[in-house]
């Protein structure tokens, strides 16, 4: 976590000992950004986030000696912590729950997603920091060159879908405590019972949870894929604008690829939900036989932690 000082920042290091937990001071800054990143991209390391690591040795490269070095190590430690199954368990679990609970201090994390899709590529003539925005063969969206590859989730695409997944799980819980429909699942769902739309709350947890780590959501089992679906069909209007006005969003990088989500959930783009999930997004009622596979992890995907509990 890190703390303003000056115009700087100072990243700092929580850990758990027999005595309580411990703050221990990693570094000094003279700048806010890189620190916050340093640590958003640290404590998605701690989640389990696949690129993560690679961002923090990225990010420390051009800091000095000892800094670099202090950097290196915690995240020598962290890989280290990674191939022990049940500390890796502990310390996942231990990270989400306080990046979920430092509220705008993880904004930084959504910053571990690109903005570009450029680089050094054989065809092409632009350069990542130029963003394909000149280039012939990109065009225009970006999306000409089967080599650069496309951008789906932006940083402040994914900051725009979290908070939509996180709205959609407060309400879902709040159905559950209440007795009042809120509107949160497809129309398909109404009939089910509280235990269901309990877990129906947690996907929609779940898949929030995948963007703190830099990571594109992934449905894990056909709950999700559903939640993904019918998160992804409520965004735009009033409600999506005001997360847009909030003044953390227009912190995040810029994008060309911002906001564009037809493309994300047109089948073919980042989210494909699938013919299953889509059946329950548009019927009104379903079959009673149809809900026994609705939580059971897909073929072949790691499931998740069946020891992660729910919101309280």
């Amino acid at each position: 976590m890190t703390q303003p000082k000056g115009d700087g920042a100072v990243l700092f290091s929580m850990r758990g000992t027999p005595r309580g937990p411990e703050l221990s001071k990693i570094g000094t800054f003279d700048n806010r950004d890189a620190p916050q990143l340093l640590a958003a991209a640290l404590n998605a390391a701690l989640q389990g986030g696949a690129s993560a690591l690679s961002k923090v040795y990225q990010c420390s490269a051009s800091l000095s000696g000892p800094l670099r070095k202090r950097i290196t190590d915690l995240a020598g430690e962290i890989e280290e912590t990674y191939r022990d199954a049940p500390r890796s368990q502990a310390a996942r679990k231990t990270a989400r729950a306080v990046t979920e609970n430092l509220e705008r201090p993880y904004v930084a994390l959504f910053s571990l997603f690109s903005t570009t899709a450029c680089g050094n590529c054989p065809d092409c003539v632009c350069a990542a920091d130029e963003d394909c925005a000149k280039c012939s063969v990109c065009g225009p969206d970006g999306r000409g060159c089967e080599n650069c590859g496309t951008v789906g989730v932006t940083p402040r695409t994914s900051f725009v879908l979290h908070h939509v997944l996180r709205d959609l799980a407060d309400r879902t819980y709040f159905t559950v405590r209440s007795n009042f429909w809120e509107h949160s699942v497809p129309d398909s769902v109404e009939t089910q019972t509280d235990w269901f739309l309990l877990h129906c709350a947690r996907a929609y947890d779940d898949l929030a949870a995948d963007l703190l780590v830099g990571q594109v959501p992934e449905p894990r089992c056909l709950a999700e894929s559903v939640a993904l679906g019918y998160a992804l069909s409520t965004i735009g209007g009033l409600r999506t604008e005001s997360i847009r006005v909030d003044e953390s969003y227009w912190t995040l990088p810029a994008s060309r690829f911002d906001d564009d989500w037809e493309f994300l959930a047109d089948g073919v783009g980042v989210f494909d939900v699938g013919d299953r999930a889509r059946t329950f997004l548009t019927s009104d009622v379903i079959e009673e036989d149809l809900w026994d596979e609705w939580f059971k992890p897909y073929p072949g995907i790691k499931p998740r932690d069946k020891t992660r509990g729910f919101r309280s």
